[in-house]
């Protein structure tokens, strides 16, 4: 091997060490749902505001959903959730509002009960 290609790559490798230790530095956010109810809760849920996503809860179940502290922007999980004839929207986490779930790398807990959601 030439000595030139030799330092393309070690330039390469450095640059993949510093870009992976660069997205694994990244702070996340968690919003962890444990469905409290006998029923089945259907829920579309949405990440920074962006397309919602169809989850069913399971009676007992735990799920978490999780996304990347993105500086400059309002990190968000919202849901919409139907318990039966019941249903709301909840802001789960708002890096931007004091009063919801705000923790940076903190994880907020949620738990769904016949009468509503609690934290």
């Amino acid at each position: 091997m030439s000595s030139s290609s030799q330092y393309y790559h070690l330039v390469l490798c450095l640059f993949l060490l510093s870009f992976s230790s660069l997205i694994n530095s990244q702070e996340m956010f968690l919003a962890h749902v444990k469905n409290e109810t006998p029923n089945l809760v259907k829920a579309k849920c949405s990440l920074y505001g962006g397309p919602m996503m169809d989850y069913l809860m399971e009676s007992g179940h735990h799920y978490t959903l999780a996304g990347l502290i993105t500086p400059d922007v309002n990190n968000t999980i919202y849901c919409e959730m139907k318990l039966r004839e019941k249903h709301g929207g909840f802001m789960l986490y708002d890096s931007n509002d004091t009063k919801t779930c705000h923790f940076r790398s903190g994880d907020c807990e949620w738990y769904i009960h016949e009468d509503g959601l609690c934290m």
